[in-house]
């Protein structure tokens, strides 16, 4: 039958079954070359053509073809990849395909592969030797459609053996995505751990929740359902009964990605006595933001734009 793996990371994601003897163990199905290149290998012996592809933007969705080794597997050599973290699609005889043997998130409303390409002296979200906090899967019910939905909880180091009562962080995926984005894609419990053991931020608990709350018989839409009142009457009253919490909105933030940046600013000014601060990241339109916050009173956004090296750009707001 061959070998039996367990735990195998070698390719990136978890997979446990029976690999084909003639299977080349020793390759990873994307490699980060010396030279900053990219090399994609997949072992597809019955295979006549194997393609990959992005979705535009740093990696083009134009199919680009793998060569065959004559041993099974196909790969190619691609060069010149931006920094970022890129959802990529597989093409086995024009059949797309998602890959057990590479890294696997969600995204774009389906399973999808997806491949890092890291930024030159950055190193926040790396797992480095400091003190790490916790990340648990919490189930809850919605108030909304009575689904049970789960949450990614991040808790701090320290949080299990002391007495202290911490912030939250409400914090929301981008669209397409769902409550495991910021801890698969986004890393947020490794940038923490690191924030905190550099000093650059107070330890808090940050709860990751599916954004989609729709009600029974609504057609799910771009901004769906009422993600609102699942907040503030599902999610926030469970983490404040099973969890280590400060309480009050001094102690309380909202945050979120594209999507989720505007489902955070929509709920921060529906609800000024809940809520002391807001993060917006790659956030939707300056007036579509202001739209939302002049239709509520009681909240002042103030927004500044800061050029970064490599012409980044951050939006930010209050903090603690």
């Amino acid at each position: 039958m061959g070998d039996f793996l367990l735990d195998d990371l070698k390719n990136g994601a978890l997979y446990i079954g029976t690999i084909p003897s003639s299977m080349d163990n020793n390759r990873c199905s994307v490699t980060l070359e010396d030279d900053g290149s990219v090399t994609f290998y997949i072992y597809a012996p019955n295979a006549n053509k194997v393609e990959v592809a992005g979705m535009g933007g740093y990696f083009s969705s134009e199919r680009i073809l793998l060569k065959p080794d004559m041993q099974g597997g196909f790969s190619a050599n691609i060069k010149d990849f931006h920094w970022a973290m890129h959802y990529y699609f597989w093409y086995v005889d024009d059949v797309c395909i998602t890959n057990p043997h590479a890294a696997i998130s969600y995204g774009c409303f389906a399973a999808i592969n997806t491949f890092e390409v890291p930024e030159e002296g950055e190193d926040f979200y790396f797992v480095r030797d400091v003190p790490h906090g916790t990340v648990s899967l919490c189930k809850y019910i919605s108030q909304v459609n009575g689904h049970i939905k789960e949450s990614y909880v991040y808790t701090p180091p320290g949080y299990e053996s002391g007495d202290g009562r911490y912030p939250v962080l409400y914090l929301q995926h981008g669209v397409g995505e769902n409550e495991t984005g910021w801890v698969w894609q986004g890393k947020m419990n490794f940038i923490m751990d690191n924030l905190i053991a550099d000093k650059k931020c107070v330890p808090m608990i940050i709860v990751a929740s599916s954004g989609y709350a729709f009600k029974d018989n609504e057609y799910p839409v771009f901004f769906p359902g009422d993600f609102d009142s699942e907040l503030v009457n599902s999610i926030i009253p469970y983490i404040e009964e099973n969890f280590k919490v400060k309480k009050g909105r001094n102690n309380r933030a909202v945050a979120g990605l594209s999507l989720g940046s505007g489902q955070a600013t929509d709920i921060a000014a529906r609800h000024p006595e809940l809520f002391s601060a807001v993060g917006v990241f790659s956030g939707v339109a300056i007036h579509l933001m202001k739209k939302i916050i002049d239709s509520h009173i009681g909240l002042k956004l103030s927004l500044c734009r800061q050029e970064m090296k490599k012409k980044r750009y951050c939006l930010e707001s209050m903090r603690w």
